[in-house]
């Protein structure tokens, strides 16, 4: 695969993310994915980044960059056509490299662990309190 990572500014360009990105959001809906990107948009610490193949988005992860050489990610998604083949990876890995940082922290569910734990990242289970 020959990869390349570019951040999405655009709201018509995000938008047409959101087959991708609806499967890292609760109860997904188009008008629900529209207010989240006019919030990711509106925030400068967000930056949305679309991982293409020639022309064809293959995978989305939106960070927030919090304080200096950190970042969270808000949400990682990747084309069902490939997954498992690095797509989430690279995504993350370049967003490294390029901004160089030192911590990356991801908050996530049981069926995302295993794909953390393979990036290198340390589990820390939390319990929830209703």
């Amino acid at each position: 695969m020959n990869l390349k990572l570019r951040e999405l500014t655009l709201k018509n360009e995000v938008l047409q993310t959101y087959e991708i990105y609806k499967h890292c959001m609760f109860m997904p809906c188009e008008e629900k994915f529209n207010a989240k990107v006019d919030q990711f948009l509106n925030d400068n610490s967000i930056k949305i980044f679309a991982c293409f193949e020639q022309n064809k988005i293959l995978g989305v992860m939106v960070v927030s960059f919090m304080g200096q050489k950190k970042i969270e990610i808000i949400g990682i998604a990747v084309d069902v056509s490939v997954r498992k083949k690095g797509v989430g990876s690279y995504m993350i890995n370049q967003v490294l490299n390029d901004y160089g940082l030192i911590s990356v922290y991801a908050e996530t569910d049981n069926d995302a662990v295993g794909f953390y734990r393979n990036n290198g990242f340390s589990i820390v289970e939390f319990s929830e309190t209703y």
